[in-house]
C-alpha cells in the first residue's frame, strides 16, 4: 500500500484504492500494483474476476473487536464527559483560587482548541496512521487531564484544559475513523449510533459528576478521573488496534503535512470562538473587541479556502468536495442541528433549577428522558441501515421530529407536571437521535475512499461549531430578553439583574415579586425554543437535499462505481 503524496492514492482503512479520475468512456481501477483500464462495454469482466481486490475495511476477530470498542467508547465518554463535568465544580474552583474574572476560560480553553484541531485529525491520521494519531491524541488528553488536576494557579488550569482540548478534539474525530475504517458502511451505522448515545449519555452524568467530586471529595477529581480510564483505552488501542500503516520515511510524512492551512484554519477558529465566548459577558456584543475579532476570523477563514483551493498538494479540507451535494447539505443540517441541540440542552437546566426550584443533581436527572430518545433512535436507526442499508431520510426525520419537540418546549410553565416534560424531552431526543449516524454515512458514501477520514472529521468539527454558535446566539437572545423583562417589572431596583447571575437572589423578594420573577425567566426560555424552532427548520430544509448513495462493502468494492469520485 503506497501513500506517495504524488500520486495521491486513496486511502480506505490504509489500503490502496485507484483515485484516477473517471471519465464517461473509461474505468481506472489499480489491483495490487497493476493498472488496468475497463471501458463500460468490459465493466461485466472487471468485476467478475476471480482475483478480488484487498478488503477495504478491517474487522478484527470478535474479542479483539470488543476490545477496541471498549477503548473506543472511553475514548468518547471521557472526552465529551470534560466538555460539560467542570461546569459544576466552577463554584469550588472560584473559592480555591479566588479567579473569579478568568472562569470563563475554563470553558473556553478547552473549546476552542477541542474544535480547531477536529479537522486536522482526518489528514494526519492518513499520512501518519490511526493508530500513531489515536495514541497521540490520547496522551495530550491524559496530559492536559493531569496538568488540570494537579494545577498549582488558575493560569496553570487553563493551560491544562487548553492542552487537554487538544486531545479531546481528536479523540472525538478519531473514534468515528477508526470505525469506519473497520466496519462497513451497513454494519458501522449501528456502532456509529452506539457512540452517539454515549456521548449524550455522558452529558447527563458530567454535572451529577462534578458536582458530586467537588461536594465530597475535590474538584481535582473532576480530571484525574481521566487518567485511569483514559490508560485502559491507551492500553486497548495499543495492544489490540491494527490497521494498516502509512508507508514512508517520517520525514517524508512531514512533509506531506499542509503546513499553511494547519495554521490558518487554527487562526480563524480561534479568532471566531473567542469573541462568541465573551461575547454578551466580558464584552457587549457591538463592542470593538468582539466585532473586530469576528471581522479578523471571517477573514482569515476566507484566506484558508483560498490557500486550500489553490495551493496544497494534499488539503485539509478539499474545496472541490464541497461541490458534492451531499457534503453541503449533511454539513448544513448538522450546524444548525448543533445550534439546536446544544441551545436547548444548556438553558433546560435553568428551568428546572431555577423555575422548578430543584437541585442541580435532580435537575440534571430531569434531562434523562432526553438522553433515553437519543438512544433509542440513534441506535434502532444504525440497525435499519444494517438490515436495509437505507439511510437518507433519517436527518429530515429527526429534524422534523426536534421541530415538533422545540415547539412543545414552549408549553413549558410554572405548573407543567413532570410525565408532560417527559414526554416533551422524549421527543426532542427522539428527534436528535435520527440525525447522528445518518449524517456521517451520507458524507462517507459520497466520496472516494481516500476522502473518508477527512470527511469524517469534518462531521465532528461542524457539529461542534454549530454547537458554539448555538450557545452564543440562544444566550444572548435569553440574557437580553431576561434583563429587558425585569428591569421593566422592577425599574426602581438596582440589584434586580443580580438575579440572572445568582439565582439564590430571587429569594430575597416576597411571593408576588418571585412569580414575577419566574415568568419573566419563563418568558425569556420561551425565546430559546423559538429560537430552536428556527434553527432547526433550517436544518429540516438543508437535509431534504441528503441523496441516498450505495454504502460500500467489501462485497461490493469491485463495483468501478465505486470508485467514482463525485465531485
Amino acid at each position: 500500500m503506497a501513500f506517495a503524496a504524488e500520486s495521491k492514492q486513496d486511502n480506505a482503512g490504509g489500503q490502496s484504492v485507484s483515485s484516477t479520475a473517471v471519465s464517461e468512456s473509461s474505468v481506472s481501477l489499480n489491483i495490487g500494483d497493476q493498472k488496468h483500464e475497463v471501458s463500460p462495454v468490459d465493466e461485466s469482466i472487471a468485476t467478475s474476476e476471480t482475483d478480488a481486490p484487498p478488503p477495504m475495511f478491517h474487522k478484527p476477530p470478535p474479542r479483539q473487536f470488543l476490545l477496541i470498542i471498549i477503548a473506543l467508547s472511553l475514548c468518547v465518554f471521557l472526552a465529551s464527559l470534560d466538555q460539560i463535568i467542570v461546569s459544576t465544580s466552577i463554584p469550588a474552583i472560584t473559592k480555591e483560587y479566588t479567579s473569579l474574572g478568568d472562569i470563563s476560560w475554563l470553558g473556553t480553553a478547552y473549546m476552542m482548541t477541542s474544535t480547531a484541531f477536529q479537522p486536522l485529525y482526518g489528514k494526519v491520521s492518513d499520512i501518519f496512521g490511526r493508530k500513531a494519531t489515536m495514541l497521540f491524541a490520547n496522551f495530550m488528553f491524559l496530559v492536559g487531564s493531569a496538568i488540570s488536576g494537579w494545577a498549582t494557579s488558575m493560569n496553570m488550569l487553563i493551560i491544562g484544559r487548553a492542552v487537554a482540548g487538544i486531545g479531546a478534539g481528536g479523540l472525538m474525530a478519531m473514534v468515528f475513523i477508526i470505525l469506519s475504517d473497520m466496519l462497513d458502511m451497513r454494519e458501522r451505522g449501528k456502532y456509529i449510533g452506539f457512540i452517539g448515545a454515549i456521548f449524550s449519555l455522558s452529558s447527563v452524568i458530567g454535572p451529577l459528576l462534578g458536582g458530586a467530586f467537588a461536594d465530597n471529595l475535590t474538584w481535582r477529581w473532576s480530571f484525574w478521573i481521566n487518567l485511569p480510564f483514559g490508560a485502559i483505552s491507551i492500553f486497548f488501542i495499543s495492544l489490540y488496534l491494527n490497521l494498516p500503516i502509512p508507508k514512508g520515511s517520517f520525514r517524508d510524512k512531514v512533509k506531506r503535512i499542509d503546513f499553511y492551512g494547519s495554521f490558518l484554519l487554527l487562526g480563524a477558529v480561534i479568532l471566531i470562538l473567542v469573541p462568541l465566548s465573551w461575547g454578551g459577558g466580558k464584552y457587549e456584543w457591538n463592542s470593538g473587541m468582539i466585532i473586530g475579532l469576528l471581522c479578523a476570523g471571517f477573514a482569515v477563514a476566507v484566506i484558508f479556502v483560498l490557500v486550500e483551493w489553490k495551493i496544497p498538494t494534499e488539503p485539509i479540507v478539499p474545496i472541490h468536495l464541497y461541490k458534492i451535494r451531499n457534503l453541503w447539505a449533511t454539513y448544513g443540517s448538522l450546524f444548525f442541528s448543533g445550534m439546536a441541540f446544544f441551545g436547548i440542552l444548556f438553558y433546560l437546566p435553568v428551568y428546572f433549577q431555577v423555575i422548578k426550584q430543584e437541585s442541580a443533581t435532580v435537575g440534571g436527572l430531569e434531562t434523562v428522558p432526553f438522553v433515553i430518545g437519543i438512544v433509542i433512535t440513534s441506535i434502532s436507526s444504525g440497525i435499519w441501515v444494517l438490515k436495509r442499508g437505507t439511510y437518507a431520510f433519517f436527518p429530515a426525520l429527526g429534524n422534523a421530529l426536534f421541530i415538533v419537540g422545540s415547539a412543545l418546549c414552549v408549553l413549558f410553565v410554572r405548573d407543567t407536571s413532570r410525565v408532560v416534560s417527559i414526554f416533551i424531552l422524549l421527543v426532542c431526543g427522539l428527534g436528535m437521535g435520527f440525525t447522528m449516524q445518518a449524517s456521517t454515512l451520507a458524507v462517507q458514501a459520497a466520496v472516494k475512499p481516500k476522502y473518508m477520514a477527512t470527511v469524517t472529521a469534518s462531521v465532528q468539527f461542524v457539529r461542534s461549531l454549530g454547537q458554539v454558535f448555538g450557545i452564543a446566539i440562544v444566550g444572548s437572545v435569553f440574557n437580553n430578553k431576561l434583563e429587558s423583562t425585569l428591569v421593566e417589572h422592577f425599574p426602581q431596583d438596582p440589584t434586580i439583574l443580580k438575579a440572572t447571575q445568582d439565582y439564590k437572589h430571587i429569594m430575597n423578594y416576597n411571593d408576588a415579586d418571585r412569580d414575577t420573577i419566574y415568568d419573566g425567566f419563563i418568558y425569556s426560555l420561551h425565546f430559546v425554543f423559538y429560537s430552536s424552532i428556527a434553527f432547526t427548520t433550517l436544518a429540516f430544509i438543508m437535509s431534504c437535499f441528503i441523496q441516498h448513495k450505495e454504502l460500500k462493502t467489501n462485497a461490493n468494492q469491485q463495483k468501478p462505481e465505486m470508485t467514482v469520485e463525485m465531485a
